[in-house]
């Protein structure tokens, strides 16, 4: 690593041997292949989350999406190619209308163009992000870290849509960027597939008063609303709305154990955590008030965080806390949803890329704490285990450290013979 002395505090770059961090990266691709491999049975007998959307698709397809929260006709369709019952459908329905031409294809072929299309959004999110935060790492190199994170692995895996809304986040990033705030929320709301995502990060912009963000917005919304009418009528919109309400209450739960098995201890957020660790005796409406102050604590300092954005630099922080907040404190988000976490890390991590100094604590500690959000055995064994939601004390930490170091407490600004200087004495 580079380094000098700048008033009594240590500068220093990060820079990481590529052979050392191409040697772990390669590790956990390696370990992400074999769980894949040893789980290919059961993906083929369609046991993951793919045959939700696949019959859901053939469903709407063979003129039955009135049927589609209905939950035998919905499972006599899922039984074609699974052994396993599903639950009821909790994505707004527009997004069926993208599924329906898998649905000329077997199940196996269609899971596998699928997931071969997340692997293309994925190298569209890098190719997008390199265009608007250019840096000297290489596309294979960023391309390979994308792949690595187990997030993204686990939703290649089950065959969820997470990729595809990491996709319409970055296109709405860069419209941001080119300051077509209009066009960013518009595209945005084309997200909404994952409203427990999408509203909080609209909130957030809200609060933030960035109107012209919202203002595009409203019409994509109502665009996506029509488009879900007329794939299952006004009655289907209504049934999605009571699916909705159902799991958030209190009086459903036994329902939502019995049908939708939710377990919040694979969730790795607020929600995850507080499961994870209060007691059993803790009274419920004690884990509510601390889940509703986390949640709307977390989305008011994102929403401070964007409203204080005055130039590019401060705007790209900014965005990358508040998708880091919105997926930290989402109440219904599993691992694949932590894929988003990619924009994140890719706007840090040019961020942090040289020529930028930084004190050695933070680097050192940023290092550290990359390297775990990294390690895919740990979220095996937590995933296994159920409690996922330890992992929300690492991602609060790197917030706040990421925070510290690039916009809470930022490093003094250097003359331009002083980074000659620094560049002198690093070499």
């Amino acid at each position: 690593m580079n380094s000098t002395e700048n008033s009594g505090n240590q500068l220093i770059q990060i820079r990481i041997d590529h052979r050392v961090l191409s040697g772990f990266m390669i590790l956990m691709l390696i370990a992400n292949v074999l769980v894949f491999s040893a789980l290919w049975k059961d993906i083929r007998a369609g046991r993951n989350d793919f045959p939700i959307f696949y019959s859901n698709a053939q469903m709407v397809r063979e003129g039955r999406a009135a049927d589609m929260y209905d939950f035998d006709a919905e499972n006599s369709f899922v039984l074609r190619v699974s052994d396993v019952p599903r639950v009821r459908l909790n994505h707004v329905p527009y997004e069926l209308l993208f599924f329906i031409p898998f649905t000329y294809l077997r199940f196996v072929p269609a899971y596998v163009l699928w997931a071969s299309l997340c692997v293309g959004m994925l190298a569209c999110v890098v190719l997008i992000m390199r265009r608007i935060q250019p840096n000297e790492s290489s596309f294979l190199f960023t391309y390979l870290s994308v792949l690595t994170f187990f997030p993204v692995a686990f939703c290649l895996l089950t065959g969820q849509d997470s990729i595809l809304l990491l996709l319409i986040f970055t296109l709405s990033f860069w419209f941001w960027k080119r300051g077509q705030d209009d066009a960013a929320g518009f595209a945005l709301a084309f997200g909404l597939f994952r409203p427990q995502l999408l509203l909080p990060f609209v909130l957030i912009a809200f609060l933030a008063r960035k109107w012209r963000f919202v203002r595009g917005f409203v019409p994509g919304a109502i665009l996506v609303l029509a488009l879900s009418m007329c794939v299952v009528g006004f009655h289907g919109i209504v049934h999605y709305v009571g699916i909705l309400v159902s799991l958030g209450t209190e009086k459903s739960q036994a329902v939502l154990d019995a049908q939708w098995t939710i377990k919040p201890g694979r969730m790795a957020t607020w929600r995850g955590f507080l499961t994870v660790c209060l007691p059993a005796w803790v009274p419920s409406w004690i884990s509510t008030f601390l889940l509703l102050c986390g949640t709307f604590a977390g989305l008011l300092w994102a929403a401070s965080k964007l409203r204080r954005a005055k130039n590019a630099t401060s705007f790209d922080i900014a965005f990358a806390m508040c998708v880091a907040v919105v997926a930290l404190t989402s109440f219904h988000s599993f691992l694949n949803d932590f894929s988003l976490l990619v924009l994140p890390l890719l706007i840090f991590g040019s961020l942090l890329a040289p020529p930028r100094y930084i004190p050695r604590k933070n680097a050192l500690l940023l290092v550290t704490v990359g390297f775990i959000f990294f390690l895919s055995p740990l979220y095996m064994f937590l995933l296994l285990t159920d409690s996922l939601g330890w992992l929300l004390p690492v991602e609060l930490f790197a917030l706040w450290l990421l925070n510290r170091t690039l916009g809470g407490v930022p490093v003094p600004e250097l003359e331009p013979r002083s980074v000659e200087a620094l560049s002198a004495a690093a070499t």
